[in-house]
C-alpha cells in the first residue's frame, strides 16, 4: 500500500469518528445511561445492538463514547508534542547548561515506567477526561524531547539562524518564525502516533475502572461487558462493538502516521529496486 493511499484511508476514517463525536447526540436513539428496553436484549429494530444489563442501548452507548475516546487521546497527544517541542528547541537552541540540565531529567524521567505511574497517580486526582488527557501528554511529553532536539540541532547552526541573528532578531522570534516551521512535520507526525497510543491507554483507564466514571467510553463498556456475564455468556454485541470500535480508530491514526511519516522523509517514497 502507497504511503498517499494509506493517509487517505486513515484521514476518512478518522474523519468518520470526529464527524459522528460532534453529531452524537443528534444520532443516538437514546439516552447513553437511560433504562431503555429489557437487560440483555438482542439486537433487533429498536436496538440495533441490543441491551446491556441494565437495559441501556448499547449502540447509543457506543455512539456517545466516541467523543471520550477522541478527547483524551486528541489532547493527551497536544499536550505531549506541546512539551516536546518547547522543551526540545530550547535545550538545543541555547545549548551549555540548560541542555545538560534537560538532557539529563529526560535520561532520568525516560527510565520511570509510563503507564504504572499513570495509574498511580490517576488515584491522586478527581477522574476527569481533562486530568487524565493532562497527566499522558506530561507524562509522555519526555520522550519526544531527545527527538525535537536532535532535529533542532542541526537548524540552529542553519545561516538563516545566524543572519537573523545578525540583524537582531529575538530568541523568540527566531525560534518561532524560522525553527519551529521547519519541525511542524515531524511535530504533526509525533501527533499521530501519541493519540494513537493515548487514546487506547485511555481506554485501557477505563476497562480498569480508573476512568472518569461520569462520561461514557468503550473502557466502561468493555469492563462492564467482560465482568457481567458478556463474554462468559457469548453475546457478542455487548462485547465486540467498542472492540472493535477502538481496533479499527488505532488502525486508522496508524495509516495516517505511516502516510505522514513520508512527508518527513521523502525517501520512503521512493520505491526500492529489486
Amino acid at each position: 500500500m502507497s504511503r498517499r493511499l494509506a493517509f487517505n484511508i486513515g484521514l476518512v476514517i478518522l474523519g468518520a469518528y470526529i464527524f459522528t463525536a460532534l453529531l452524537s447526540p443528534l444520532v443516538i436513539p437514546y439516552s447513553p445511561s437511560g433504562l431503555e428496553g429489557r437487560p440483555l436484549d438482542c439486537p433487533s429494530e429498536s436496538h440495533l445492538l441490543g441491551t446491556n444489563d441494565m437495559g441501556q442501548d448499547i449502540f447509543s452507548r457506543l455512539v456517545y463514547g466516541t467523543r471520550a475516546t477522541l478527547i483524551i487521546g486528541l489532547l493527551g497527544a497536544l499536550l505531549s508534542v506541546s512539551v516536546s517541542t518547547v522543551v526540545g528547541m530550547v535545550s538545543s537552541y541555547y545549548g551549555g547548561l540548560i541542555d545538560e540540565f534537560i538532557t539529563r531529567s529526560v535520561d532520568v524521567l525516560m527510565t520511570v515506567p509510563g503507564f504504572p505511574l499513570l495509574l498511580v497517580l490517576t488515584m491522586f486526582f478527581t477522574p476527569s477526561i481533562f486530568v487524565i488527557s493532562g497527566l499522558m501528554g506530561i507524562l509522555g511529553g519526555t520522550q519526544g524531547i531527545r527527538i525535537i532536539r536532535s532535529q533542532i540541532l542541526s537548524l540552529v547552526e542553519a545561516n538563516f539562524v545566524y543572519g537573523a541573528k545578525a540583524m537582531g532578531a529575538g530568541d523568540r522570534y527566531i525560534m518561532a518564525r524560522y525553527i519551529l516551521p521547519n519541525v511542524l512535520s515531524l511535530v504533526t507526525v509525533k501527533f499521530v502516533f501519541a493519540a494513537q497510543r493515548y487514546m487506547l491507554m485511555g481506554v485501557g483507564l477505563g476497562f480498569l475502572g480508573l476512568g472518569d466514571p461520569s462520561v461514557v467510553d468503550w473502557g466502561q463498556m468493555i469492563n462492564r461487558a467482560y465482568y457481567n456475564g458478556g463474554f462468559a455468556l457469548g453475546l457478542w454485541w455487548w462485547l465486540a462493538p467498542p472492540g472493535l470500535a477502538v481496533t479499527l480508530l488505532s488502525i486508522a491514526l496508524a495509516l495516517l502516521g505511516y502516510g505522514l511519516e513520508g512527508e518527513i522523509n521523502p525517501r520512503l517514497n521512493r520505491s526500492v529496486p529489486r
